[in-house]
C-alpha cells in the first residue's frame, strides 16, 4: 500500500489471496473509540493542533484532553488584616478580610486548605480561607523546618509531617494525624548526612513524604510503616553550593509532584532554573521542556499542573511582577523570565525576594460561587 497526500492507492501486496483486494480505512473512517485511544497518547499541544483538522478529531481531542485548574497567589501582608488573593493567569487580584489569621504565619497550603501557626507558639490549625473553616491540631513542640500534609483535613485521610534535621545525620519527624491527641515524634538516622540548612519543602505522593538535600540526597518517609529511608545522587548535588560565582547569592531547592512523579528544582539569583524528573530511579534534566507542566514554587510548597494553556513549560513563583499585574515566571519554551522589565543586580537577599516572597504561597482557586461573592 502507499499513499498520495493522504489518500490511499493499493499496490499487489494489498491484494489477498482469493484475488480480492483488502479494504484498507481511511484516517476520516476511523471510529470514534480508536481516535480516542489516539488522542490520549498526545500531549495537550499536539492535542490541540490535531482538533483542528476536523469536527470528529476535534470531538475525540476534546474528549481526552486534561486540563488542570492553575493556583492563585494567597499573601498575607504583614501590617495589615486583608489577605490577597491573585489570579497570575488572569492577573486580578482579590482581597478577603480573615481576622482569624491576626498573629500567624502561613506554613503550607494543598487542596485549598492553610496550614497556619500562630506567631511564637506551638499552636497549629487548618483554615479554609473561603469557608473559614477553621480545624485545631495538638500543640507542636517540635521546632520543625519544612511541615506538610497529605490530603484536605475534610478527607478522613489527613496526616500532618514536621521534619527537622537534628543533626547532619539524625533527622526528627513528628507525625499527627487528625483526630489525635498529641504529635508523635521519632529520630531517624541518616548515614549519607542531610543538609540542615539547605533543603527542599515536603512533598506528599504515592503515601510517602520526600525532602530533598542540597547534597544530593532525596528522605523518603513511609506513612504506612513509619520508617525513613534515604537515597544520594551525588551527581545531582545543588550546582550551587561549592562555586565561588555564586557563593554569596541566595539559592533555593523545591520539590514537587505530578501524578506521582517528583521534580526537583534549583534556583539561584537570576539563573535559569534547573529542574530534574525522577525516572526510574535517577533524576533526568529537562533543559528545555517541562512536558506541558507548569511549576509553581514557593517556599512552603511547591505544585505543578498539567496543560495549562498559557502556562505550560513555565516555572511560576509567587511574586507579583515590577508593573504589579503579572507574577514573575521562567519560560522554557522562551528561555527567558519575565517580566521583560530587566532586573537590577540583584543584593545577597533580593532576588530571593524577589521570587519568593516570605509571606506568600499557591493555593486553591475559589469556586465559581465563592469567587462571586468576592467581586
Amino acid at each position: 500500500m502507499t499513499t498520495s497526500r493522504g489518500k490511499f492507492t493499493m499496490s499487489n501486496e494489498d491484494v489477498s489471496n482469493n484475488g480480492q483486494e483488502k479494504r484498507v480505512l481511511t484516517f476520516a473512517e476511523l471510529t470514534s473509540s480508536l481516535l480516542q485511544m489516539i488522542m490520549s497518547y498526545l500531549v495537550l499541544r499536539d492535542n490541540i493542533r490535531a482538533s483542528a483538522v476536523c469536527k470528529a478529531w476535534r470531538k475525540a481531542a476534546e474528549s481526552v484532553r486534561v486540563v488542570e485548574k492553575h493556583p492563585w497567589v494567597i499573601t498575607f501582608p504583614k501590617h495589615d488584616d486583608l489577605t490577597i488573593l491573585f489570579d497570575p493567569l488572569e492577573r486580578k487580584r482579590y482581597t478577603l478580610n480573615l481576622p482569624e489569621l491576626a498573629g500567624t504565619n502561613v506554613c503550607y497550603s494543598k487542596d485549598g486548605w492553610l496550614l497556619m501557626r500562630r506567631s511564637g507558639l506551638v499552636d497549629m490549625f487548618f483554615f479554609n480561607p473561603y469557608t473559614r473553616e477553621l480545624i485545631n491540631l495538638p500543640k507542636c513542640e517540635l521546632s520543625f523546618q519544612a511541615i506538610a500534609f497529605s490530603s484536605a483535613p475534610t478527607s478522613g485521610t489527613c496526616v500532618v509531617i514536621a521534619l527537622r534535621p537534628f543533626t547532619r545525620f539524625v533527622i526528627r519527624i513528628s507525625i499527627c494525624y487528625l483526630g489525635a491527641t498529641e504529635w508523635v515524634t521519632q529520630d531517624f538516622s541518616c548515614s549519607h548526612g542531610f543538609d540542615p540548612y539547605m533543603h527542599s519543602n515536603l512533598v506528599y505522593a504515592n503515601d510517602h513524604f520526600y525532602c530533598f538535600s542540597s547534597g544530593g540526597v532525596l528522605v523518603d518517609f513511609d506513612l504506612a510503616s513509619r520508617t525513613m529511608s534515604h537515597q544520594v545522587w551525588n551527581e545531582h548535588r545543588c550546582p550551587y553550593m561549592h562555586s565561588d560565582e555564586w557563593f554569596n547569592l541566595p539559592k533555593r531547592i523545591y520539590l514537587a509532584e505530578q501524578k506521582g512523579e517528583l521534580f526537583l528544582m534549583y534556583t539561584c539569583s537570576s539563573e535559569i532554573p534547573m529542574v530534574y524528573k525522577l525516572v526510574s530511579s535517577d533524576w533526568e534534566e529537562m533543559s528545555s521542556t517541562l512536558d506541558d507542566v507548569a511549576i509553581f514554587a514557593s517556599m512552603y510548597s511547591s505544585e505543578t499542573r498539567l496543560g495549562v494553556l498559557g502556562m505550560w513549560n513555565s516555572v511560576y513563583f509567587p511574586k507579583y511582577g515590577l508593573d504589579g499585574k503579572g507574577c514573575v515566571s521562567y519560560s522554557f519554551d522562551e528561555g527567558r523570565y519575565y517580566p521583560r522589565k530587566k532586573l537590577p543586580k540583584p543584593t545577597i537577599w533580593q532576588m530571593q525576594k524577589e521570587l519568593c516572597p516570605l509571606r506568600s504561597l499557591w493555593i486553591e482557586p475559589p469556586s465559581k460561587d465563592i469567587l462571586d461573592l468576592m467581586k
